[in-house]
């Protein structure tokens, strides 16, 4: 906690716990990755268990990079907003499943960018239509838990 704490008190932290316009402008960041994130991943998928079969999974690919750059976005902008209210945030269940799912989430986006990320036609593999599947349930599941804890989380 004393870690937490540390970090709590930089001034960035600061700003976007305490002005007008940090914890606005910091989240709007974060709807801005989550976009970029979901939307990719969601479109992945979705052309990997069977939509839209003639669009080529190599014109999806080159996708990859713009999600993984909305991840870092995410990454970063989340972490401040944790930050700025920590403790609310580790006591909350929400906060805790959105966590974890953004973890096998990730885990599940890696795991299927290598499985399609040989193929050179516009054939999947039932493996990859599988774990399309499950990342689809896993993000939408993300998405909820992170809404809810909007609506959870009170400032300590």
């Amino acid at each position: 906690m004393n870690f937490l704490e540390s970090w709590s008190q930089t001034s960035l932290v600061r700003w976007v716990a305490e002005s007008d316009y940090g914890y606005p402008f910091v989240l709007t960041l974060h709807a801005i990755g989550m976009a970029f994130v979901v939307g990719i991943v969601l479109m992945i998928d979705l052309r990997v268990v069977g939509f839209a079969p003639r669009v080529q999974l190599d014109a999806l690919r080159r996708f990859f990079l713009v999600m993984w750059i909305g991840f870092v976005i995410n990454i970063v902008s989340g972490t401040l907003l944790f930050l700025a209210n920590y403790t609310a945030f580790l006591h909350n269940t929400a906060f805790l499943i959105k966590i974890s799912l953004l973890i096998v989430g990730a885990g599940a986006t890696v795991w299927l960018a290598r499985e399609v990320g040989s193929a050179e036609n516009t054939q999947v593999s039932s493996r990859a239509r599988l774990i399309a599947a499950v990342s689809i349930l896993i993000w939408l599941g993300a998405i909820t838990a992170g809404r809810i804890v909007g609506y959870t989380s009170v400032p300590e």
